[in-house]
């Protein structure tokens, strides 16, 4: 979309979150893209070109949106808004012969999904029963089903040579 398209459909009375969301680049990301083409905003007379030179009516608002990301690199592959657990793994050690304890960081992504009702009445009962967290459950769970469906596309793929 032209930024002559934009402007015009802002000046008809178009909000610029609804703007973001048709082109998929946010409220912010559009705002930031017409102020960095010359344009300011005031609440009385909405966008008004204020740049240097000719108005870039014609111009893809995409040449004015910043591609480069405020993220470190060290912490690029990290998911927002997470949450870093301390837990201790035990497990045998095969040397010693003894079990070992061991504290490692586990790093968790809050989810959402839609869940069958008796089945979280179930899973609250047996994570009060066994004294554990509903997500350890689900974990748990989740983990040996990956591990089950993995198995059955190696299963296919090597029935399949």
């Amino acid at each position: 979309m032209k930024i002559g398209e934009i402007i015009e459909a802002l000046k008809h009375g178009k909000a610029l979150a609804d703007l973001g969301k048709e082109l998929s680049v946010g409220k912010e990301k559009l705002s930031k893209a017409l102020k960095k083409a010359g344009y300011v905003f005031n609440r009385r007379t909405g966008w008004t070109f204020m740049g240097s030179g000719q108005e870039p009516l014609n111009k893809e608002y995409t040449e004015f949106i910043d591609q480069s990301r405020s993220v470190k690199k060290e912490n690029a592959n990290v998911p927002t808004k997470v949450q870093t657990n301390v837990v201790s793994k035990v497990y045998l050690n095969e040397q010693t012969k003894e079990l070992t304890k061991e504290r490692i960081k586990v790093v968790r992504k809050r989810s959402s999904f839609d869940i069958n009702i008796e089945l979280l009445k179930d899973l609250k009962i047996q994570a009060v029963i066994h004294d554990k967290n509903v997500y350890e459950i689900v974990e748990n769970a989740i983990r040996k089903e990956l591990e089950e469906m993995k198995k059955g596309i190696i299963y296919l793929l090597q029935r399949s040579e």
